[in-house]
């Protein structure tokens, strides 16, 4: 009479201890290579906006999500035609998604929307100091057919 849940199944001779080790640094190298998507991943979960309006149309549509990286601008600041997340100047309860559309000499940023007839701009509020902005939008996770990069 057998055990329940014994198997007739020969059984692989255990891994030498090199072998063990090797698997341990590939594991380990490939946790230390994704930790900092995972951390990205994190800190703009917190900070994912909902867009309304059209004014980015067609990179970024009404009713998508983003995921905003508030630190993708810690060690440099942002270039022409990067997305950026800033509080709108007219109502500071309000966050925009534009686009930098030219730096000035003196570090101003010219924001624009994708679709300037609808959109709330620097042409409205006027340049944006770099320190301004809260973050960069760099994916979209919803709806799901549209799950990706945001360029």
């Amino acid at each position: 009479m057998g055990r329940i849940g014994a198997s007739s199944t020969p059984v692989a001779p255990p891994r030498s201890f090199a072998s063990g080790v090797r698997v341990g640094l590939v594991l380990g190298g490939l946790a230390l290579a994704a930790a900092p998507g995972i951390r990205r991943a994190g800190r703009s979960w917190r900070n994912r906006v909902a867009v309304e309006g059209g004014s980015m149309s067609p990179a970024v549509l009404d009713g998508e999500w983003l995921l905003v990286d508030p630190d993708a601008f810690r060690d440099r600041g942002p270039r022409e035609g990067e997305l950026v997340l800033v509080a709108d100047p007219g109502r500071p309860d309000r966050l925009l998604v534009k686009r930098v559309a030219a730096i000035a000499a003196d570090g101003l940023l010219d924001l624009r929307g994708d679709a300037p007839e609808a959109s709330t701009d620097s042409r409205d509020f006027g340049p944006v100091p770099p320190s301004q902005v809260l973050g960069r939008p760099w994916a979209r996770y919803w709806p799901p057919r549209r799950i990706g990069r945001v360029r």
